[in-house]
């Protein structure tokens, strides 16, 4: 591609010498010979800094947002916002030709993508999907190293996508990805919300800031998505939940596990093998079984539902979807074993999570709940002992261990998380794997 082509839409008033590009990046480890390199400052580490060892290493043009002294240098008012265009011409704008569903939330983002994505298969969609576990499509399976991938990343994948003949995408939108522009030029179809609770406030700093970073997805780029038939899918259940309202001429519609609205419950009998829900999805009801546990998978359902209502999907197709899936890794993902103890493995990883995750196992426990649990290093620190003193109320005995702790000190956190225990049923094993066995 030449040089003037990748920067179609950019605004610059930038003299350069016009050249094939044979690549983009905005990370010095992936330099090479015919690319652009975009200067984009981050928390630890300014790009612009590493402009004339861009240079060195064969890019051909830098895109900045200040002199930085080399060569074919575009200079932009912003490197990020470039960023995220220049990707989307760069791999053709592959989400024009997709459609595109971007589900946000604090929790429930991965198991409505599941759903949908199952929903889809059983109607015969070819579906990729694009989440915390992994990235699939065309029967293939790819590593996932952050929830939303980086733009040029996410174009190029959406790009192969579209090669492997892919007619719909499903996505988790993390908060981060939708602050750092990382999907500002994808096209939407449809932009679910599933819920907003306490989490990554070491990022955001306050929760203001976090709901800003998730209404960005509603406010901004569905709003300014090329699609002409776009629909937003709100849980009625949340207290913020018109602030996510995007602007006419968007299709509205909300879920809801007690407010009779577009999808809502009518009945769910529950117990420790699963869900059996009697469901109203636009004035049609339908009963589904799910192996599923917890009230609020009635919400994910309800949610993935009512997308299937916007796709055109018939209810056979929306009930087969749903009980299709036996389960999600990581969400209440019951260990099979022959000892007649259930056990499950759960992602919960803020307070809300863990809450609902107890809660529920409370209700259906035959005798007696032990949890196993830690939290992430250099991560948000003050849901540490918030979560120990739900573990405390609502757990009859807790292992407090190790979990991820990157650069912090896990007898640290340990700490942090027992300062928040009413009572002392609880032990720490830091040793993760002796703490399971």
């Amino acid at each position: 591609m030449l040089l003037s082509e990748l920067l179609k839409g950019i605004d610059t008033k930038s003299n350069f010498n016009d050249t094939e590009i044979t690549d983009i990046t905005d990370n010095t480890a992936k330099l090479c010979e015919g690319c652009v390199f975009v200067c984009i400052k981050g928390a630890h580490f300014d790009g612009h800094s590493a402009a004339e060892e861009a240079v060195n290493k064969g890019a051909r043009a830098v895109v900045a947002e200040y002199d930085t002294g080399v060569e074919n240098q575009i200079l932009v008012k912003n490197t990020r916002d470039a960023y995220s265009l220049l990707c989307a011409n760069f791999y053709g704008n592959p989400s024009e030709k997709l459609h595109l569903i971007g589900i946000t939330g604090t929790n429930g983002k991965t198991t409505t993508s599941y759903l949908i994505e199952s929903i889809l298969i059983s109607s015969g969609k070819n579906t990729g999907l694009i989440g915390t576990i992994s990235h699939k499509y065309d029967g293939r399976t790819l590593k996932a190293e952050n929830t939303t991938p980086g733009a040029e990343e996410l174009q190029c994948l959406l790009r192969d996508m579209l090669s492997a003949k892919t007619e719909y995408v499903v996505m988790e939108v993390s908060s981060h990805a939708l602050d750092q522009k990382r999907v500002e030029d994808i096209h939407f179809d449809t932009a679910i919300l599933t819920n907003m609770t306490h989490d990554h406030l070491d990022y955001h700093k306050s929760f203001e800031r976090y709901r800003e970073a998730k209404r960005l997805l509603f406010k901004n780029y569905l709003q300014n998505s090329l699609k002409q038939n776009r629909y937003a899918i709100l849980n009625m259940d949340e207290p913020f939940v018109t602030e996510f309202i995007p602007d006419e001429p968007i299709n509205t519609l909300y879920y809801s596990l007690s407010k009779n609205t577009n999808a809502y419950l009518v009945d769910c009998v529950e117990d420790i093998n699963g869900l059996q829900l009697t469901c109203s999805v636009m004035g049609e009801t339908f009963s589904v079984k799910t192996p599923m546990i917890g009230i609020f998978n009635a919400s994910n359902i309800l949610a993935a539902s009512l997308f299937g209502y916007t796709a055109k999907i018939s209810k056979e197709f929306i009930i087969s979807g749903i009980e299709r899936l036996s389960g999600v890794p990581g969400r209440l993902e019951r260990v099979k074993n022959n000892k007649g103890i259930n056990v499950f493995v759960d992602y919960a990883h803020t307070p809300d999570a863990l809450k609902n995750v107890l809660e529920t196992l409370n209700r259906l426990k035959p005798r007696r709940l032990i949890i196993v649990f830690g939290c992430g290093g250099d991560r948000d620190k003050a849901k540490r002992p918030i979560m120990g003193n739900i573990a405390s109320r609502f757990a009859d005995f807790s292992i407090i261990t190790t979990d991820n702790p990157r650069s912090e000190a896990p007898p640290d956190i340990i700490d942090q998380i027992t300062n928040g225990f009413q009572g002392n049923h609880f032990k720490v094993v830091e040793n993760r794997k002796e703490a399971i066995f």
